[in-house]
This record gives C-alpha cells, structure tokens and sequence, in this order.
C-alpha cells in the first residue's frame, strides 16, 4: 500500500510540475510578443509616425486645430526638422536651406520649438532660427478705398494659459485681408510672439467688420492691427 500511494504522489508532483512549466512559458512567450509589439516603432510612436503623417493626422496628434493657418516664416540658418517637439529628437533627412519659407503652426513653449510644414515634411524646429514674414503679393491685393473698413465688434484676443503662466506677454502684430463682406478671411504676423501668434490671429479672424468701399461699393482691403497680451 506505500508503494502505491508513493507512485500515485510522485505522478501528482510530475503532474504538477509539467503543468507549471507549460504555464512559464506559455507567459514567457506572451511577455515576449508584447514587449515586440511595445518595441514596434509603428504602436503609438509619434516619433516614428511624424515621417508619414499628413495634414489632418498631425493636427490631430499635436493637439493643432483643424482651422489653423500657418504663419509664413523665413529660416535664419539652416533648419534640421525633428520628429517630435524636442530639439532632442530624432532628426528626419529633411534639411531646411538658410532664407527658405516654411510654414510654422503651433508653438510649443516649454520646448522652445515649432511645428513646422516644409515640402512633404511635417516636423519641428527649434525657435531661434524662425522669423515671421508677410507675403508681398497677397498686400498688393485691392488695396484702395474711400472708406476705410470699421470695427462692428471688439477684438477679445484669448490670452493663452500657458503663455500667461510662464509670463508670456507683449504686443503682436497682425496684418489682416478683410473682404468686401467685412469678413477677416487671411492674417499674416507681421512682428510676432511664440506662444501669442495663433491667439492674436484667431481673435481678429473672429471679430466683425464693416468693409472699406471705393466709390460706394464695398472692396476688400489689408489693414495693420496690434493686440496686447499683459
């Protein structure tokens, strides 16, 4: 009878065993499967995905709205885009020639950077080396008038949270296409501030106008306008 109950033990303890072996690796190898699904440079990588982003994937990836207008800007030195908002991140094989435009979208404070859209590119670059500029042959347009346009509302610029927080502040200037229906439909910067560029734009977009007119009809005209952020 010992014998008999020392074999039906040993068999349970082999039992047991193997059950647990088939376990560890059976977790083992799931473990592996997602630390190759977690290292895949495809999962949630904006870094990676930045290469292949269009317009609207990486409006929605940085938190950019879908009615934002670029701001024109000059390179004062070669420009490298990097993929993600950090000046420490991985360079794309993209190089931006010194004096060639780019568009800038959103700023990002705390990094000290741009989001930035060159050719097929969409990326950051670092601040130091973007000036804002204003595109001569859009002033030229429908520049005369009788009357000059007139404001129906006041401008309300939304002061940023985060610019106010860091001590952001000072005065932009816009210089704003309002059309014959005394709608605000382009602003350029003229003399800008990272952090305040997009506020100032949106809020004189959203303002309303009177429009300018030439001899009695109205006509569309550009206009220079300043907004405080204190």
């Amino acid at each position: 009878m010992f014998v008999i109950k020392t074999t039906k033990t040993l068999k349970l303890i082999i039992q047991t065993a193997v059950l647990s072996l088939l376990i560890v690796t059976g977790y083992s190898q799931e473990s592996d499967t997602m630390a190759q699904i977690a290292e895949s440079p495809n999962q949630n990588s904006a870094e990676k995905l930045t290469v292949n982003f269009n317009k609207s994937d990486f409006f929605r990836a940085y938190d950019i709205p879908e009615t934002a207008r670029g701001i024109r800007s000059k390179l004062l030195d070669v420009g490298e885009i990097r993929s993600a908002p950090s000046c420490k991140s991985e360079k794309l094989d993209v190089l931006i020639p010194k004096g060639e435009i780019v568009m800038v979208y959103k700023y990002f404070n705390a990094e000290r950077c741009w989001s930035v859209h060159y050719k097929d590119a969409w990326g950051f670059i670092p601040d130091n080396i973007v000036f804002p500029v204003f595109d001569d042959s859009k002033i030229k347009q429908a520049t005369k008038y009788d009357e000059p346009p007139q404001l129906k509302t006041q401008i309300r610029p939304k002061y940023p949270s985060e610019a106010k927080k860091k001590g952001i502040k000072g005065k932009v200037y816009v210089k704003v296409f309002i059309n014959e229906k005394g709608v605000a439909s382009d602003a350029i910067i003229l003399q800008g501030i990272p952090g305040l560029n997009q506020a100032a734009i949106d809020a004189v977009k959203k303002a309303k106008y009177k429009p300018a007119k030439l001899k009695g009809k109205p006509v569309g005209v550009w206009v220079n306008l300043s907004l405080n952020f204190n």
